[in-house]
């Protein structure tokens, strides 16, 4: 115990605008991130719930991540909150940010070294509130329910008052009206109060009236010394395999001029600023907001670009700002495998831009590509080398040394997307593609790909239902060899172990009607192309969330 408090005490020392608060009086809630603090300090996510929570004056929230020393075997070292260092069982509410179904594991790991019983049902008042949210309880909270008293399905802005003003009535009374209670929120999935119906999805219809930018800096993160700024919210695109176009939309941008202010009020702490959002480069404003931010001192990143809207302008200022990397996404090599997936973005578009990025004098061009889609060939998979390799011919003809990176994983279906009744590709029909890319591209592209085995476990997580949670708790560890013991015994390794019955994701409803989703697979098939989403204000009623 005293070595993670000597690093949490440590780390608090390299931060600058964290919380303290006195505990007296108020209403204590740890805000979990189960992976490393290094990685946590770069999530958006936590650092807003952090900030709405710390915003009510008899709530203290503080941040707990899954790293310290001792973690990880049969018997884990306990997790310590940062700005008090006390240990997560003191707390009255633990709440996760999910993000990443490989966190399921850490939050197994989190709940066991606090000494806080992994059921729900084990528990009582003796014990903390354990809730969680995140992209995760969007798409699929069945396979870690039986963990949860209660999962926030939607955006915090929208959830967050009424879990306050509710925890502060019944927090310290009995457990089981507390649970009633928590029922009656839009947007709370309590696993032991089965809804009558799904539970519908919250968001934010005007995000002008909100904020998210991170208050908290580090050196000791991904992202260090940076300003993250959420600029948009949700992608209108509708690529077929990715939740971003499905359950976060419709897309939603901030208005330039608020996200301009943020920026000079940033400055006076660091000059670094990052751009994030799921669909940045559709803001209507981009270039404006990018170059005005250069104009006013700040060193500006962007998380992603579109390969067919790229502005030499907007490289400029990316460039002057010190970004080493820029990154797009084309996913696919061939255009009818582009058409299918609802890309919408054609070789000569990849090709120009690459041509544009070169020029720019960026020192890396990374691209996204997948393999294992729906309907895939091998002749697909050439069609990304091919590609590859016309992009590095146009990157190299600038004559500024922009490396090429390609970064090539296996697709895993996910819930509430076109393919998410879709089984995953063998992985040794994966293995063999990815040999074929490593064959063909050519020499000097750097080639990076997911193991076919992670991609197969991030299915299995991605689209369970309860029997995850048994399966997860019979782990001693986060093993790979403990994890295919536990998931033969929990009869878990199959394409779609819940095939016949109701989907578990069901419990939810995130908006799009299933006639919708239905539709996009067939046109998928058919390789045609669906409109981009517009913005709510339009009203549109294709999907059904609008």
């Amino acid at each position: 115990m005293a070595d993670v408090r000597q690093i949490a005490r440590a780390r608090l020392a390299r931060e600058q605008g964290y919380t303290v608060k006195d505990w007296g009086g108020r209403i204590p809630v740890a805000i979990v991130y189960p992976n490393s603090y290094y990685l946590g300090m770069s999530n958006l996510a936590l650092q807003t719930v952090y900030q709405l929570l710390n915003a009510y004056p008899d709530v203290v929230c503080e941040r707990a991540f899954y790293d310290p020393p001792g973690m990880g075997g049969r018997h884990p070292a306990p997790v310590v909150a940062m700005e008090s260092q006390r240990p997560l069982g003191e707390f009255a509410v633990v709440a996760f940010t999910l993000s990443y179904e490989f966190d399921y594991f850490n939050m197994v790991q989190v709940l066991r070294s606090a000494g806080i019983p992994l059921y729900a049902h084990e528990r009582d008042e003796r014990h903390p509130l354990v809730i969680a949210g995140g992209a995760c309880m969007l798409t699929n909270p069945a396979g870690v329910a039986p963990f949860l008293d209660a999962a926030v399905v939607g955006e915090g802005e929208e959830v967050i008052p009424n879990l306050v003003a509710l925890w502060q009535d019944l927090l310290e009374g009995p457990r089981d009206a507390l649970l009633g209670e928590l029922a009656r929120i839009p947007g709370v999935y309590v696993p032991q109060r089965p809804p009558g119906g799904p539970v519908e999805r919250q968001w934010v219809h005007d995000i002008a009236r909100t904020e998210a930018y991170s208050t908290v800096l580090t050196e000791d993160t991904e992202l260090s010394n940076m300003t993250l700024i959420e600029v948009a919210r949700g992608c209108g695109r509708g690529c077929r395999f990715c939740i971003a176009g499905y359950v976060f939309r419709p897309p939603r941008y901030r208005p330039a001029e608020a996200l301009l202010n943020i920026v000079e009020h940033s400055l006076q702490h660091t000059p670094r600023v990052g751009l994030l959002g799921a669909a940045v480069a559709d803001h209507p404003q981009l270039p404006e907001l990018v170059v005005g931010a250069h104009e006013r001192g700040a060193r500006v990143s962007v998380s992603s670009l579109r390969v067919d809207n790229l502005e030499p302008r907007v490289l400029a200022a990316l460039a002057a700002g010190g970004t080493k990397t820029v990154t797009v996404a084309p996913e696919a090599g061939s255009e009818r495998m582009r058409q299918a997936v609802n890309k919408g973005v054609t070789e000569e578009q990849v090709l120009a831009g690459a041509a544009m990025v070169g020029e720019s004098g960026a020192a890396r061009f990374k691209l996204y590509f997948m393999i294992g889609l729906p309907g895939e060939d091998d002749d697909d998979v050439y069609a990304i080398a091919r590609l590859g390799n016309r992009i590095k011919e146009r990157v190299d003809a600038a004559g500024n040394g922009t490396r090429v990176v390609l970064s090539v994983s296996p697709t895993v279906a996910k819930p509430w997307t076109a393919y998410q009744f879709q089984p995953q590709w063998d992985p040794a029909l994966i293995k063999r593609r990815q040999g074929i890319l490593k064959q063909q591209l050519a020499s000097g592209i750097e080639l990076r790909t997911d193991s076919p085995q992670t991609a197969r476990i991030d299915d299995v997580l991605s689209r369970a239902d309860a029997r995850l949670a048994p399966m997860l708790a019979s782990m001693p560890d986060n093993s790979l060899a403990s994890y295919k013991r536990a998931i033969a015994e929990h009869g878990l390794d199959a394409p779609l172990p819940w095939e016949g019955e109701r989907p578990p994701w069901y419990v939810i409803d995130v908006g799009m009607t299933e006639r919708f989703l239905l539709r996009e697979m067939d046109k998928h098939e058919r390789t045609r192309r669906t409109i981009p989403c517009p913005p709510p204000e339009v009203g549109c009623k294709l999907c059904g969330v609008c």
